[in-house]
């Protein structure tokens, strides 16, 4: 069974990208919800899976959070988070398969580019 390999450049790419939108998406997240904590006295913890889902209770919580928010953002979505992360298991996967999985992992990518 053949494997498909990416590039090295490309998984190099997609191992910045995966977490920057990670990290991008929790700071949305935070701007948003730190909002929705200030303003409707909502406990921080009950806002904690709205990160990762959409639910019905995190949309009426953002929807009666009347304060604009300073970059103007009034929702957060959570597709974001799991794009990164798709984008980040694609990339750990990609250069498990391509180093062998093994210790030096990551060591050999110059001598193929």
């Amino acid at each position: 069974m053949k494997r498909f390999l990416l590039p090295g450049r490309l998984v190099k790419l997609l191992e910045v990208l995966g977490p920057a939108l990670i990290g991008l998406a929790i700071v949305w997240w935070g701007v948003v919800y730190g909002q929705v904590i200030a303003n409707t006295g909502m406990a921080p913890q009950r806002t904690l899976p709205c990160l990762l889902q959409t639910s019905d209770l995190c949309s009426l919580a953002m929807s009666l959070c009347k304060e604009w928010h300073f970059l103007g953002i009034k929702r957060y979505s959570a597709e974001l988070l799991w794009i990164g992360t798709g984008i980040s298991l694609l990339a750990l996967a990609a250069g498990t398969r391509k180093d062998g999985g093994g210790q030096n992992a990551g060591l050999s990518d110059h001598a193929h580019d």
